[in-house]
């Protein structure tokens, strides 16, 4: 596919990267939307423990193709939990308007809980992504979503008056793909930095806190059928996710076709290490 037609599947804010002209410096923003993304892994963290994964230790600092520092790789793995994979990312030269940011949580197939998406970025204003990623098909299993997302309804709901008083455009994404793998709750927008603050953050707040306490209640699976669904779903979802990500344009462009598809294996936990 060439970089034209990967910039179909890209929203107007999105293909703003590509143009030199308009580029702006969001290095202040960039640098608040990190720290909110680290705390909000510190409390994940300090409630579930994690170890990182060394195996790809060699980009916890990567460049571009210019030699400039454009991102960071970690990852990790429960301790005694059932987080299976963390990305916590970010990539993106704030100097130049785009960063991507992400801290995913996944879960191993001991539990049938929601996985936490979370993302954030500057556009230049703020991008920002949080799900409750459902493990099985809603419209199947309506008992889940009644479970696990409905709980969050009023909260999206909110939301969207919010954005709809301030005069907000309402996000789309271009593929249908990508729409179809947000769930009920998925928030998800483009705002400017004090919209965020005041009208999204505490949302995003009560998302992580609600899906804590969901972790807190888990009960461990007693199925065997049903755990090895789980994890055949929930890799071949992960894998699509990763491989039609109309993002990855980008990171092509900054990184280049290799480094890029290390990247995505790593995205979808490919490379790791052993576990002790």
């Amino acid at each position: 596919m060439s970089d034209q037609e990967k910039e179909k599947n890209l929203s107007e804010e999105f293909i703003q990267h590509f143009k030199e002209d308009q580029l702006q410096d969001t290095t202040k923003v960039f640098e608040q939307l990190i720290a909110i993304r680290n705390s909000i892994w510190d409390k994940i963290s300090t409630q579930l423990p994690a170890a990182e994964d060394d195996k790809n230790s060699d980009l916890r600092n990567f460049n571009d193709l210019n030699g400039d520092h454009i991102g960071q790789m970690r990852n990790f793995y429960g301790v005694n939990n059932p987080i299976d994979w963390v990305i916590h990312s970010n990539v993106g030269s704030p100097k130049k308007t785009f960063t991507n940011i992400h801290l995913t949580t996944y879960l191993d197939q001991t539990v049938d809980t929601p996985h936490l998406g979370f993302a954030l970025g500057t556009l230049p204003d703020v991008f920002f992504y949080i799900d409750l990623m459902p493990r099985v098909d809603v419209l199947r299993e309506p008992d889940y979503l009644l479970k696990y997302l409905a709980p969050l309804n009023d909260t999206w709901l909110e939301l969207q008056q919010d954005i709809y008083a301030a005069n907000i455009k309402p996000f789309s994404a271009v593929m249908p793909f990508i729409r179809s793998s947000l769930s009920p709750v998925a928030m998800v927008g483009i705002v400017p930095m004090p919209f965020f603050e005041e009208k999204v953050m505490p949302k995003i707040q009560h998302y992580v806190e609600y899906w804590l306490e969901l972790m807190s209640m888990a009960e461990p699976l007693s199925d065997p059928d049903y755990q090895q669904q789980l994890l055949h779903d929930d890799t071949l979802i992960r894998n699509n996710i990763v491989n039609l990500d109309p993002a990855n344009a980008i990171a092509e462009r900054l990184v280049g076709e290799d480094l890029a598809n290390r990247l995505y294996g790593i995205l979808r936990g490919e490379e790791r290490s052993p576990r002790p």
